[in-house]
């Protein structure tokens, strides 16, 4: 039994309790260090970034696993959008309006902008109040794989990854 399972036994016991039920989370309510199975991996909470642009806000987990680390998504428009994203190599360039190559691929900006960050906790390298400029942008051939870049004072990062549904993860409270 690996480290993870024995965590998890030990969240779920913590999780009931004989008088007010089990204790439930969803992606809007995830906390630090709870756990959230995806794809067959877990991984535990162990940041929090809540984006504002304009009065639109998302917000990003930083998810920490055995061997990988990854970060989830979400945002409302018009419904829950979920994106599950792994950080990737820096590219060349800023995305400009029109096509971007990246590593083969094309892609076209979805949403540009500056955002600031409103909360941030954990793991996660940002503070409140630090700004962001971002790029969204999604393949031109499926328009299934993502790419978001972000340009943190004079750095660019990059992450690729994907649209999930909530059904695909579970989530198991950790406090």
């Amino acid at each position: 039994m690996g480290i993870f399972n024995r965590v998890k036994d030990m969240f779920r016991a913590r999780n009931v309790d004989e008088e007010k039920g089990t204790v439930t989370r969803s992606i809007q309510t995830l906390e630090l260090e709870d756990i959230v199975s995806y794809d067959l991996e877990d991984y535990i909470v162990k940041g929090k970034l809540v984006y504002e642009d304009g009065g639109f806000e998302w917000t990003v987990y930083h998810l920490a696993g055995e061997t990988a680390n990854r970060w989830l998504s979400f945002e409302e428009d018009d419904e829950w959008v979920i994106g599950m994203y792994d950080k990737t190599s820096v590219p060349k360039g800023e995305p400009g309006s029109g096509p971007f190559e990246y590593e083969g691929t094309t892609y076209q900006v979805k949403e540009h902008g500056t955002a600031s960050i409103k909360e941030a906790e954990g793991r996660v390298g940002a503070s409140p109040g630090q700004t962001v400029e971002y790029w969204d942008l999604v393949d031109n051939d499926t328009q299934e794989k993502q790419l978001s870049v972000e340009k943190w004072g004079g750095s660019l990062e990059a992450s690729t990854g994907h649209e999930i549904s909530e059904k695909e993860i579970s989530i198991i409270a950790g406090t």
